[in-house]
């Protein structure tokens, strides 16, 4: 009787639960990021297996953990793979981003998410979207912008600096970006241009 009643508090705190979520509708930027990553013909990546199916097909590319201009994090919710074209985008930024500041680099904290990656980081981070993500899609990664040559703090110059080299990939077509406060980074969008 006891696990009767345990089960019926369950289902019935869960049914609560879903009949009080507020579904919040996608924004026209959000659904224009979506659409152009979803552009590079890349169906949503759901799980490890499919992840493993296209990195052998060569639809996505592994990022190395240490590039001219870049570091990757460590990656708890992602995985160090891009399409193709986000790997030379990826890699002329960071390019770019040597010329104009020196010998210095930048920190990439997210890159290629599965549907299950997303699932679980929402449980740690409100920014992670409830519907698909750019990341699903193997053409999106986020740059920190507070971690800039092994240091964590604000780094105004560099970050400028960051933040003009996107701006001029995004007035080229090459790219959309958001600046998210909460997790402190650039969320990029390769775009098939």
């Amino acid at each position: 009787m006891r696990n009767l009643l345990a089960v019926l508090f369950c289902i019935s705190f869960f049914y609560v639960s879903a009949q009080s979520r507020i579904i919040i509708e996608p924004s026209k930027e959000y659904v224009q990021h979506l659409e152009a990553a979803k552009s590079h013909k890349l169906e949503l990546i759901k799980d490890n297996k499919q992840l493993d199916k296209y990195t052998n097909q060569g639809k996505l590319v592994r990022i190395a953990q240490r590039g001219y201009g870049w570091r990757i994090a460590d990656l708890s919710h992602s995985h160090a793979f891009l399409i193709p074209k986000g790997k030379d985008v990826l890699r002329n930024i960071a390019r770019d981003f040597v010329k104009t500041t020196g010998q210095n680099f930048f920190v990439v904290t997210s890159l290629t998410r599965t549907l299950q990656d997303q699932n679980r980081l929402r449980g740690v981070n409100s920014n992670a979207s409830s519907n698909d993500s750019a990341h699903n899609f193997g053409a999106s990664f986020d740059i920190s912008y507070i971690r800039f040559n092994h240091n964590v703090r604000i780094d105004s110059k560099l970050q400028n600096h960051l933040e003009n080299i996107l701006k001029s990939y995004v007035s080229t077509g090459k790219i959309y970006y958001v600046k998210e406060s909460k997790s402190k980074c650039f969320h990029i969008i390769v775009r098939n241009y």
